[in-house]
């Protein structure tokens, strides 16, 4: 999408100017992982203006793969108006996103051969509370992942402007079998599956129920929970960063669980996507425009230094 915010974090009200950025959920995660090193692509379909193609060359801009745009004449983009807050008064976004072009996409424009080249497929709640074609498409590509013996990542990733939690749970349930990873805040898991007084049990009990590999569960500033498909659960180590803009820090933390499953380690994975997030929360915009060196050295670090 378009992101305008106006600057400084000041109320929509009476702003007379606003910040013009590019974000969304598995954008960002695509972002952030391609500056940790990974090759990472990007699926949508977006309308051939002005404002298509700003998106196009801002994922192009941080070496995100764009071959699989779908581009079409019709329909619009989708833009959002973030108004940062800060502790007391949250971020209020606002979405004006109705008749986007990706809420017309179908199974029949993806490139199959596209999405078989890549080695682990995520996307997130939000795109299936688009529209019913997000849906239908989401759970086609989570089937063929699966029939490709390939690796599959999910973030709920609840929005309440999208839709109900009831027809979220309901629409989740149909594709949560074929996730391999499911990332999750504890809030959000416990709004659409029931509260539980014990973490570990109800991720046991999602677990047994979709047979993921991995949840891994954020819990705000508060460590991580993570349960493994042998039971054995993790921790993470929690920081309470200072807030410039909290837009993009779950999916920060995403691409660094990501970056640290794809190479075959869930301590590096935990360490990663809780310091990924922590840092966004410095940066501007949604994208996490980070490097390796320095997420490991604020992991070796505790995550307070001054860099001299």
């Amino acid at each position: 999408m378009i992101r305008f915010s106006p600057p400084n974090h000041e109320r929509l009200d009476f702003a007379t100017q606003v910040d013009f950025k590019v974000g969304g959920s598995e954008s960002n995660v695509a972002v952030a992982l391609s500056r940790l090193g990974l090759k990472a692509g990007w699926i949508s379909k977006l309308t051939d203006n002005t404002l298509g193609r700003r998106i196009e060359n801002e994922l192009k801009r941080w070496n995100v793969n764009v071959e699989g745009i779908i581009w079409t004449p019709d329909y619009r983009v989708g833009t959002y108006y973030a108004e940062l807050g800060s502790d007391p008064r949250p971020t209020n976004v606002l979405y004006d996103r109705a008749d986007s072009a990706i809420s017309h996409i179908s199974t029949e424009e993806l490139d199959w051969t596209y999405l078989e080249a890549c080695r682990l497929f995520h996307t997130s709640g939000i795109t299936m509370a688009l529209s019913p074609n997000c849906e239908e498409v989401v759970k086609a590509c989570f089937e063929y992942m699966r029939e490709k013996k390939k690796a599959t990542s999910f973030d709920i990733n609840y929005r309440s402007r999208l839709w109900a939690p009831e027809k979220a749970k309901s629409k989740l349930e149909e594709i949560l079998p074929f996730v391999d990873i499911l990332i999750s805040s504890e809030n959000d898991l416990n709004l659409l599956f029931g509260t539980s007084e014990n973490l570990r049990e109800k991720c046991a009990e999602l677990m047994e129920r979709f047979s993921f590999k991995v949840i891994v569960v954020t819990r705000s500033s508060d460590p991580t929970f993570l349960l493994d498909e042998n039971k054995e659960e993790s921790w993470g180590k929690g920081y309470h960063p200072a807030v410039i803009d909290r837009i993009g820090a779950g999916d920060a933390f995403a691409a660094g669980f990501l970056y640290g499953y794809l190479l075959g380690d869930l301590k590096m994975a935990l360490s990663y996507g809780e310091a990924m997030s922590a840092l966004k929360f410095s940066i501007p915009g949604d994208f996490a425009i980070l490097n390796k060196s320095e997420v490991e050295e604020f992991i070796r670090k505790g995550g307070y230094w001054i860099k001299r």
